[in-house]
């Protein structure tokens, strides 16, 4: 059950991340039933506060170091040689709402697989307290 919360408090951290860094809004149609996703997942194994505390950490963390990029001069279209990309034109019309919600999966999807995201140490030490105590567990 253990394994199960790290990885879920990984996942909300890293969706954090993204969300902060990318500067979506969490009002976002899809980034908004992403995250209800993650605290329904959360609730059922009672890691609600923990998982929160992660998706908002990484929201953190990711507006922190885009700030920092941005500032270092890294930031989307500004290094030497890179064709600066044109504004995303938002789909207006009939199955709008399927293909942004598409489109940031897939946005998502390439950041985790472009970027290295280490959960801070801060929360893996949190993970023991979600332990039950020695003499409630059964035959150890």
């Amino acid at each position: 059950m253990k394994d199960g919360i790290r990885e879920l408090v990984e996942r909300a951290y890293k969706f954090g991340y993204f969300i902060g860094y990318e500067g979506h809004s969490e009002w976002t149609e899809w980034v908004r039933k992403r995250r209800e996703e993650l605290y329904k997942m959360a609730e059922a194994i009672d890691a609600y506060e923990v998982v929160k505390q992660a998706y908002n950490k990484g929201k953190a963390d990711g507006m922190k170091k885009r700030e920092e990029d941005i500032l270092k001069g890294l930031g989307k279209g500004s290094q030497e040689g890179e064709k600066p990309q044109p504004p995303k034109v938002e789909p207006v019309g009939e199955g709008a709402e399927e293909a942004i919600h598409e489109d940031g999966e897939a946005e998502f999807t390439r950041f985790l697989e472009t970027t290295h995201i280490l959960l801070p140490p801060d929360f893996l030490d949190s993970l023991k307290h979600l332990k039950p105590p020695k003499m409630l567990r059964m035959g150890r």
